[in-house]
């Protein structure tokens, strides 16, 4: 049963038509996702790529839609008649459109087919328990629901939690369902790579941690969901970092702000000297982050931010550097807002944060739902759980002060 959508039958046929299948770099192919104006309707689709190492065809990620699935089996096909005999699954993590279209490793026509996933993945892959957990998660920040925009079709969860929490619980338990299903995720058939069988490897002046499949390293870098992955190629300096390079970070409350901006300090230094000669990631598309960046009125903060791949050591080198300095402007615009108040709620500081005019923390405040899944509200709540903030209850309000030094 493949992926119908929130609403079944409805599919951006004509847009997705756009998509090209390109040849990066030697044995590197992207299947071009999609990134739509409404996340509910019409959700995005994350790039795919196709490895090629002597024997081994590795598949990163499978996308939202049906229509991927043909140019990944030609693809593999081709990569099967000139000798791959071995397929590998592997995702940059386990959000649902990175992964409903897992189940086509069973009909590539390869015998020697295995799904790698990470320990850390698992809770993620589970679609609808982890994204209701999350909400029970966020439930000790703030009123989730309380937070989603007053425009169709979020506002209605929004006010039905001003009647009943549990009614606007039920209602998002029922769009979850309807936004996964048809989704086979394949976790039954996954083969679970544990902590203790990562290597630890030195790519110019970064040290990583991860495992070697082939000549490729699936670099463990816990950026967007704790068992998120980059895949480096080391012949051909190549370096897909999935969602850890994307403008919505923190996605969910399980992604890590710190991790982010830690991790593109190590990614800088490594193509600073030399180790990375062409960048990308899951979403990466002149055509869609393009039209992504239109939306917002104002256009990108960087002009990396709307290309398909970012090609030459020292542009790839500034392309790290502006998302850690993405990050941490956006870490720093919380933190900063709280130290100011001395005390607030989540919907205090998203307010300061809308007031702040730092370029990168301007863009992200322009960026939400129902458009796309960039949530403010999770930011705040991310920022002030790594940052240790002090937390008491007060007459059904959830306050927070900075951490005792």
């Amino acid at each position: 049963m493949a992926y119908r959508g929130i609403i079944p039958g409805i599919h951006p046929l004509k847009e997705l038509a756009q998509s090209r299948v390109m040849e990066i770099a030697p044995g590197i192919w992207n299947v071009e996702g999609y990134f739509g104006q409404n996340f509910l309707f019409r959700p995005p689709s994350s790039n795919c790529f196709v490895l090629h190492d002597r024997d081994l065809a590795l598949l990163v990620d499978t996308g939202t839609y049906p229509f991927y699935r043909k140019p990944m089996l030609d693809l593999l096909a081709r990569l099967r008649k000139s000798g791959a005999r071995r397929l590998r699954l592997m995702l940059t993590q386990g959000h649902f459109d990175h992964v409903a279209n897992n189940d086509l490793i069973l009909e590539a026509g390869y015998d020697d087919v295995e799904f790698l996933l990470p320990e850390e993945e698992v809770t993620t892959l589970d679609l609808f328990s982890h994204w209701t957990g999350e909400l029970d998660e966020l439930g000790r920040y703030y009123n989730p629901f309380r937070a989603m925009p007053l425009a169709f079709p979020t506002a209605l969860p929004n006010l039905a939690s001003r009647i009943s929490p549990k009614l606007a619980r039920s209602m998002m338990h029922r769009n979850l369902r309807a936004l996964f299903a048809g989704v086979n995720t394949m976790a039954g058939r996954a083969k679970i790579l544990t902590a203790k069988t990562k290597v630890t490897k030195t790519f110019g002046q970064a040290t990583l941690s991860g495992w070697e499949v082939g000549r490729f390293f699936a670099v463990h870098d816990a950026t967007h969901s704790p068992g998120h992955l980059s895949f480096y190629d080391p012949e051909h300096k190549v370096f897909l970092t999935g969602d850890a390079t994307l403008e919505i970070n923190p996605a969910f409350f399980n992604s890590s702000v710190e991790n982010c901006i830690l991790m593109m300090d190590r990614f800088q230094k490594m193509a600073q000297a030399g180790a990375v000669l062409l960048a990308t990631d899951s979403h990466r598309s002149s055509i869609w982050t393009q039209r992504l960046m239109d939306s917002t009125g104002e256009g990108p903060v960087h002009p990396f931010q709307v290309v398909d791949q970012v090609e030459g050591a020292e542009n790839c080198a500034e392309f790290y550097r502006f998302f850690g300095e993405y990050y941490t402007a956006c870490r720093d615009a919380v933190l900063s807002a709280l130290s100011r108040l001395g005390e607030a709620t989540v919907f205090d500081l998203m307010e300061e944060f809308r007031a702040d005019k730092n370029p990168c923390v301007h863009l992200k405040s322009l960026l939400g739902l129902p458009a796309i899944p960039s949530r403010l509200d999770v930011l705040v709540a991310k920022v002030l759980a790594e940052g240790k903030a002090a937390r008491r209850e007060e007459n059904g309000r959830i306050l927070f002060s900075p951490a005792e030094s």
